[in-house]
């Protein structure tokens, strides 16, 4: 049986300076736990059931709560302690770490700073102690961060209010990179005041502000990709736009890793954001799936440890990114070909900002852009973290209020930007820049960047005219991929693959694509084999909807039974399906 009281005790020898300090105890196994504001100690019994004297097991460790998760699983304990330092740390624990020797659980809190006793025997105590000790408060345990209601969950704690407390139990590998230096005043006054006036640093800032607001808006998940040559200041917007969150030297991950690894990487960073440096870095063959993983917001399903069904990830976030390349040039290097949807969920920005400086505009004093860069470091290293808290207590007293305001202003910016042809493709990524506008904006308002009203509006859209002149225009981009690609097949074999279908005299045509024919109104028309159709025309492509864009655009010539091949008769081959294409050179 195990009961806890409160009682004045006398002090202990080696707890002399704490005399008349009260204690709690906990009686298990014969003995007891103490906690006491020394440390927590298990006084046994030997034998003859004479009282031993008190072992030490750790520093003052407090059982603060159970946790669980909405479903009732994922059991744990919330614990809280202080390290040397004085500085107070919280952990939501998972029970199941202790149902092994205990290393992982004591790793741990060695790890955040407590002390714990280097006897075997007290070691394996500690575990017992957090299992034991009884506790009747109760929290939520949720195991991703951000929003969850009206709370926004952090690595170490909860803003907003809740029916009960709200912790974030962490069940991944990858340690959440938040952390505070500084004031949020401190940060505007020398990190966000070096933007001013460099459009790519204003619109990284923004997109850090932007993530938070991804959910309140009803927006997408989605990227930003600045590519530009060595030294030009890409890696600096990106600690730029880490310092908002927490210390950019380890905030910013690298793309180096597995698809898998992104998955915690992102679960950790939902309702935020996430940056990765050095696109070049990541496996060529991953990269395409890479991006559509993160922009899609959910990862792949998989088995427990017991064989069920376990949940897949999902999470909701803005990244950014970095590198000399793009993702199609990174594919390109595996022998693929980036699709639309790809580079639309990760929108590349060149990270040159044209007025010979590289990413910079504005050097603010500074004799050169090294020296800007130098000075931006230096800052965000010591100034980082508190303006991300702050920006999210004005999310979460405002968040109401936000949600018609938010759809207004993105619509107005996607309106400003976008011509009335504009292709949906173009205007999803459009409201992406415009959620950074906005961010920008609202973070300006609350007083947090020090910047005039309309920079963030003017960096984004100066970075969205960048982007659309790089994805080539307003159009459907996969529309005129296909359009180039098919033109440039027969470009390339119009003159050697191709029979002539009225020929007198046997033909040898090496790798034969099909026939042409002429003497038709509309001009040479080739009649293309339908294996060839599908393995080269339409290489890297779904085949029907390629189909449907040659039809619209007029290039392909349905049969008269309305399918895509008409029935011709060839030399040699009889009646036959082919798919007939009038040949178009761009200058027609």
């Amino acid at each position: 049986m195990q009961n806890t009281v409160t009682a004045q005790v006398t002090p202990l020898a080696s707890r002399q300076n704490s005399a008349n300090a009260p204690v709690t105890l906990c009686r298990y196994g014969g003995g007891r736990f103490e906690l006491s504001e020394t440390g927590v100690y298990f006084l046994g019994k030997d034998k003859d059931g004479n009282e031993q004297t008190p072992q030490w097991v750790c520093a003052p460790l407090n059982v603060i709560a159970k946790t669980r998760d909405e479903k009732s699983g994922e059991w744990g304990r919330l614990l809280e302690w202080q390290d040397d330092d004085g500085h107070p740390h919280q952990w939501a624990m998972p029970l199941e770490l202790l149902e092994s020797d205990g290393l992982d659980v004591r790793r741990e809190l060695a790890r955040r700073g407590l002390q714990i006793s280097p006897s075997p025997s007290a070691r394996g105590l500690l575990a017992t102690y957090i299992k034991v000790w009884p506790i009747d408060a109760r929290a939520r345990c949720v195991d991703r961060l951000g929003w969850h209601g009206n709370t926004f969950v952090t690595p170490n704690g909860s803003i907003g209010e809740a029916e009960e407390l709200v912790v974030f139990q962490n069940s991944h590998a990858t340690e959440p990179a938040y952390s505070e230096s500084g004031t949020a005043d401190e940060w505007r006054n020398s990190v966000a005041a070096l933007a001013i006036g460099n459009t790519r640093l204003v619109f990284a800032l923004s997109v850090a502000f932007a993530g938070a607001l991804a959910e309140i808006a009803g927006e997408d998940s989605g990227g930003f990709h600045l590519r530009g040559a060595s030294s030009s200041g890409k890696s600096t917007a990106l600690k730029l736009a880490a310092s908002v969150w927490g210390n950019p030297s380890t905030y910013v991950r690298l793309w180096r890793g597995t698809v898998n690894g992104l998955e915690g990487l992102a679960t950790l960073h939902n309702d935020g954001l996430l940056i990765l440096d050095e696109i070049g870095q990541i496996d060529p063959n991953d990269a395409g799936e890479a991006a559509y993983l993160l922009a899609n917001g959910q990862g792949k399903a998989r088995a427990s440890r017991n064989g069920l069904a376990r949940s897949a990830q999902r999470w909701r976030l803005l990244f950014l990114s970095a590198g000399e390349a793009s993702l199609s040039a990174v594919m390109a290097q595996a022998g693929k070909q980036s699709t639309a949807g790809q580079e639309i969920r990760l929108a590349d920005v060149e990270a040159d900002a044209g007025a010979g400086m590289g990413i910079f505009e504005t050097l603010h004093g500074h004799p050169n852009a090294a020296s800007l860069a130098l000075a931006i470091k230096e800052a965000s290293a010591k100034y980082h973290g508190a303006t991300g808290k702050e920006w999210l207590r004005y999310l979460v007293a405002n968040r109401a209020s936000l949600v018609s305001i938010l759809q207004e202003e993105i619509n107005r910016f996607v309106s400003g930007i976008t011509p009335a042809h504009a292709a949906g493709q173009v205007r999803r990524v459009a409201r992406r820049f415009a959620l950074v506008a906005v961010a920008g904006e609202l973070a300006t308002h609350s007083k947090l960047t020090g910047w005039a009203e309309g920079e963030a509006i003017h960096a984004a859209r100066k970075c969205f005219a960048a982007w659309i002149e790089a994805f080539g225009g307003s159009g459907n981009r996969e529309e005129r991929a296909i359009l180039a690609q098919v033109r440039a097949f027969f470009e390339m074999h119009g003159a050697s693959r191709f029979e002539d279908i009225s020929a007198t005299i046997d033909q040898r045509v090496p790798k034969r694509a099909g026939f042409y024919r002429n003497g038709i109104k509309e001009g040479r028309e080739f009649l293309v084999l339908p294996q060839t159709f599908r393995k080269e025309v339409c290489q890297g492509f779904d085949e029907k909807t390629v189909k449907n864009i040659l039809i619209e655009a007029g290039l392909l010539l349905p049969g008269n039974d309305k399918k895509p091949s008409q029935v011709v008769r060839l030399p040699g081959l009889g009646s036959s399906r082919v798919y007939v294409i009038r040949y178009v050179d761009e200058g027609e």
